[in-house]
């Protein structure tokens, strides 16, 4: 599988480091803004690619099969769909897009072009979300489902000091829903599928409007799930399924748990454990089985449950705003 990257920022570096280790995987060049030049140059150097300026000519290259889009949110929807429709299969980072309807056009061009779309949300690739849907029929029937996620760092400290990094710009589809919260959607959603409804309420919104903190609410028949997350504090990080029988739990942030234990009232057991933490190697490598064996299938899967979770971040958008009441149909 040949990859061309578009970006240059931490989340590219990543994927252009694990994806060095996957084997029948191999970089082919990098696009950035021409004012990011000598930053897409050093990595060029660094991984043997050649560098472009201008997305047209880049997505000319015939040797290149796969689009990587590393980009910030707002711009997911317009890079992938260009690429879509110069024949190139396309790895997104998440969220896929902004709105819902953006996502699905992008799918169903993709579907009509005939090409793979992958969403990079990492989740169901490791061993630790696999090993907690295996084992659910062990806790009987589920009552509550709690997941956290809360971090602060260097973007926060600088948002304080009124530099606004895309990840805390609202107009650049920043905050703390789509940027952190959307794991535990993910999450959440593979396990169960699509909400009979939705909120979500911002805890704390920046000077820029930006909500730095908030929770959202998913109901389903029997039990709700409450997922809270924050770029203003820390917090300690998991996601605990509670049934009737006992409970599961993936500890620390979903996106890099290190391990999922089981209780079902004779003691814990850890039930999958997770050295390669936040590594992309191992959704890079299912990427690489499915383009490798036409798995489309596996594919569409994945991208109508990446459609699911933008309806209920849409839904919770919406009722940050005040004018969402419940996940709406599609």
């Amino acid at each position: 599988m040949r990859i061309g990257v578009v970006g240059n920022g931490n989340i590219v570096k990543r994927f252009l480091k694990d994806a060095g280790n996957v084997e029948d995987v191999k970089i082919m060049a990098i696009c950035v803004r021409e004012q990011s030049r000598n930053k897409g140059e050093e990595l060029a150097l660094a991984y043997g690619m050649d560098v472009y300026t201008d997305y047209g000519e880049f997505l000319e290259r015939g040797d290149m099969d796969v689009v990587y889009v590393g980009l910030i949110n707002t711009q997911h929807y317009p890079y992938a769909r260009q690429a879509l429709l110069a024949g190139k299969h396309v790895i997104c980072e998440k969220p896929l897009t902004v709105t819902w309807e953006e996502a699905r056009e992008l799918a169903d061009l993709a579907r009509k072009q005939g090409l793979f779309l992958w969403e990079a949300f990492k989740l169901p690739y490791g061993p630790v979300v696999p090993a907690v849907k295996k084992h659910m029929d062990r806790l009987g029937a589920v009552r509550l489902v709690q997941c956290s996620y809360c971090r602060t760092g260097k973007v926060y400290e600088e948002y304080l000091a009124g530099v606004v990094r895309p990840v805390l710009d609202p107009e650049c589809g920043g905050g703390s829903l789509y940027d952190v919260n959307i794991y535990n959607l993910h999450f959440v959603v593979w396990l169960f599928g699509k909400p009979k409804s939705v909120e979500y309420s911002a805890a704390a919104q920046g000077f820029n409007g930006v909500d730095t903190s908030g929770t959202a609410v998913l109901r389903y028949d029997g039990f709700q799930a409450v997922c809270t997350a924050a770029m203003d504090c820390d917090g300690d990080n998991f996601c605990l399924v509670q049934g009737e029988k006992g409970w599961i739990k993936a500890e620390g942030p979903v996106s890099s748990s290190s391990q999922a234990v089981l209780n079902t009232g004779a003691g814990s057991e850890v039930i999958a454990e997770n050295p390669d933490k936040g590594r992309l190697k191992a959704e890079i490598t299912e990427f690489a089985r499915q383009f490798h064996a036409g798995d489309y299938k596996a594919c569409y899967d994945a991208l109508e449950h990446s459609l699911t979770v933008m309806e209920v971040l849409e839904q919770c958008r919406k009722r940050q705003r005040g004018d969402g009441k419940s996940v709406q149909g599609h």
